[in-house]
């Protein structure tokens, strides 16, 4: 994963870990071109290597890492001594006995060696942000609201990032950001209409007000990753978001997929139904017109009798939306993150049914549709994934 334009101490939740992350993922797809890395590179290269064999929660002897990283020991014990230095790796015990011989040190990464900021700035109302470990566990949170009608100025986002770091109390590796809206390479928000910005280049506004590396993404993009790396660990997978706009984020093969213009999962404004009301976007009919989260509780506020038959043809229609990229794709799993009032039973249901039978042959299985388990802190999540995935890659340093 390139570069990419870019947890309350206790939380309500709990987040599964799977045992294998997406960074240790990447590291095994791509260990063969690893071991190419030019000779000015080697350090940050070995380093990357070693940190991606053991994060998030593994455990390994020096002995096991050089087997596994093809290093040799003598390599492995330089690189092991400068992390333990810099407090990014603890050494947690001594290996069992398989035999005559000293047992190995065990070594894992220190989930406090470094802290991380993630920011949220796609939640209705607010701007979320909160400091988080190595590892996705917050630390603190901090909240700005926003009050001011129209576009919402940068300053707010430099608020609450000032607040974020005299909350950390170790090194912060980096800042991610969750954006709405389209986001480009080069961290620049290149259309989030629900901010009233356009051409904003937020990562390079934070870069130089803090002098940190900064990833920005789109927030549905950072919501699949934290899915993958904190949820279910699914390699296939499209997830959706029902907010105040509706957007969506889809792996296929454990890779990200943005599109050539970086707008992959934009759904929000795609017109579904030509007669249909006025959206914010200037068209008629775009699903989130339709079933955006305040579109849908004011109707049902409108019409409390019939909630079960607002609720079941707000899924149907996203089922019908979605169907053909599922199947283009091949996708077994939808994942939907959004207002519990919207994002029950009786619309998952719906969507799901929907979905299956369209896309039932003999040959596939049904698809599954269900919500996330992830909760309000998905977009933190996924902020803090990429930060780790893009400062360990071998030309960078932690």
């Amino acid at each position: 994963m390139g570069m990419v334009t870019g947890f309350k101490a206790q939380s309500p939740w709990r987040v599964p870990v799977p045992a294998l992350s997406i960074v240790r993922r990447i590291m095994i797809s791509n260990t063969g071109n690893l071991s190419k890395a030019l000779p000015k590179s080697v350090r940050h290269h070995n380093r990357a290597i070693l940190l991606r064999l053991l994060y998030p929660d593994v455990s390994m002897t020096r002995a096991d890492l050089a087997r596994a990283s093809g290093l040799t020991r003598v390599a492995i014990s330089d690189i092991v001594a400068e992390l333990l230095g810099e407090h990014l790796l603890v050494e947690v015990g001594y290996s069992k006995s398989t035999g005559p011989g000293k047992r190995g040190r065990l070594l894992r990464i220190n989930p406090d060696g470094r802290s991380i900021l993630a920011l949220d700035l796609s939640t209705p109302y607010v701007f979320r942000g909160a400091v988080l470990n190595l590892t996705g566990q917050v630390v603190a949170r901090e909240e700005i609201p926003l009050t001011a009608d129209g576009k919402v100025p940068l300053d707010l986002v430099g608020e609450l990032t000032d607040s974020l770091m005299q909350r950390a109390t170790h090194p912060i590796m980096g800042i991610g950001v969750s954006s709405p809206g389209i986001v480009s390479a080069e961290g620049v928000v290149d259309d989030a209409t629900n901010l009233g910005w356009v051409q904003t280049d937020l990562r390079g506004y934070l870069h130089e007000k803090t002098g940190l590396e900064v990833t920005v993404n789109n927030d549905a993009n950072n919501e699949v990753l934290a899915e993958q790396q904190f949820g279910s660990g699914q390699s296939d997978l499209l997830l959706v978001h029902l907010g105040d706009g509706v957007g969506a984020g889809l792996l296929v093969s454990g890779e990200l997929v943005t599109g050539c213009n970086r707008a992959a999962g934009e759904i929000g404004h795609v017109v579904v139904d030509p007669t249909g009301p006025q959206c914010r976007c200037g068209k008629r009919g775009c699903l989130e017109s339709l079933i955006s989260v305040p579109k849908l509780t004011a109707a049902m506020d409108r019409d409390p009798d019939n909630l079960a038959s607002i609720l079941r043809r707000a899924g149907e229609l996203m089922g019908r939306v979605l169907t053909m990229s599922a199947g283009l794709m091949d996708i077994p799993r939808v994942a939907v993150l959004g207002d519990s009032r919207v994002v029950n039973r009786i619309f998952l249901s719906a969507m799901e049914k929907t979905m299956n039978d369209a896309l039932a042959t003999d040959f596939r299985r049904p698809l599954v549709v269900d919500r996330s388990a992830l909760g309000e802190d998905a977009a933190l999540l996924g902020a803090c994934s990429t930060v780790v995935a893009d400062l360990i890659e071998p030309d960078g340093t932690v």
